[in-house]
Formats: C-alpha cells, structure tokens, sequence
C-alpha cells in the first residue's frame, strides 16, 4: 500500500498536476511574515506560523545554501497525518525508509503549497518540520490514499543544493 501510495505521489509530481500556482506561492511567501507561536514549550523548538496558515519549526539549522524558489534541492522526507490533537498520528510514508531521497524543484506547481512555501529559507544540513493545514495540503481532492482536509505532517531533512 505504501509503495502504490510513493508511485502515485510521485507519478502526480512528475506529471505536474497542479495542486496550486507556483506563482501564488512565491508571491505568498514573499510577503510571509512568520511569526512566533506563543504556544511554544521549553526543550520544544519554537513554532512559526506563516500567513498562509503553514506552521514550522527548525529541528536542526542548516549552514549551507539556503533554498529559493527555481534551485533544485534533494531532501530527505517523512510524512504523518495528523491526529484530531494536530499531532504526528499515522505515519504515511518516507524516502528514508527506500534510502532514496527526493529531488525536485523549489516552487514547482507540482507540489503542494505548503511544501515549497516551507522549504524557503531552510539550509542544506537542516531539518525542518512541516504542519500544513489541508488548504496548503490536497485540500478537498487528495490522490489516493489521502483523506480529504487532513492536516499534513512532513519532516524534511534538507540533504543538498543541486
């Protein structure tokens, strides 16, 4: 089930399905201006929530090329739906698992928004978690094996620039 799911991901990212303008989220994340949630707990990083509605955390901070829009990146990446608590429940898929990491273009029309919008501004070596709301996600038409308006958790780990 989880190899039909990664095939049929990847099959839509590669088709170039259009699950939002590219325009739209670069000329959104442009204007994003983060900021703090103030629900943050000691030892947890700090949550950022972004115009949009996207919310993220750097887990670990990266020193190397910092992501823009058109750069080829390869990221390592981890999924989870999240529960009725908005935390990681059940885990989706991960390139980890296949040792193969993804490559793709940073603002490609064929990802979902919340995805190139959160990628923005992480550099190579860090990672970065993910929490996109269903408007940023698959929304109300969601590929196979996705629930309509379900709140995505991804984990990225920014593994190089290409």
């Amino acid at each position: 089930m989880k190899r039909i799911l990664i095939v049929l991901l990847m099959v839509l990212f590669a088709a170039g399905v259009t699950l939002g303008d590219s325009t739209e989220v670069n000329k959104e994340a442009e204007k994003v201006q983060p900021k703090a949630d103030s629900t943050a707990e000691k030892g947890k990083p700090e949550l950022i929530t972004t115009e949009s509605g996207l919310k993220y955390a750097d887990l670990v901070v990266g020193t190397g090329k910092e992501a823009v829009n058109g750069m080829n990146v390869q990221c390592h990446y981890t999924l989870w739906f999240a529960d009725e608590n908005g935390e990681k429940g059940q885990m989706v898929q991960s390139s980890k698992d296949m040792n193969e990491p993804f490559i793709f273009e940073v603002g490609y029309r064929g990802l979902i928004k919340g995805w190139n919008e959160g990628m923005l501004g992480m550099k190579e070596g860090g990672t970065r978690m993910l929490i996109v709301p269903p408007e940023l996600g698959y929304g109300n038409n969601p590929p196979p094996g996705i629930p309509k308006n379900q709140t995505l958790i991804f984990e990225l780990e920014f593994l190089k620039a290409m």
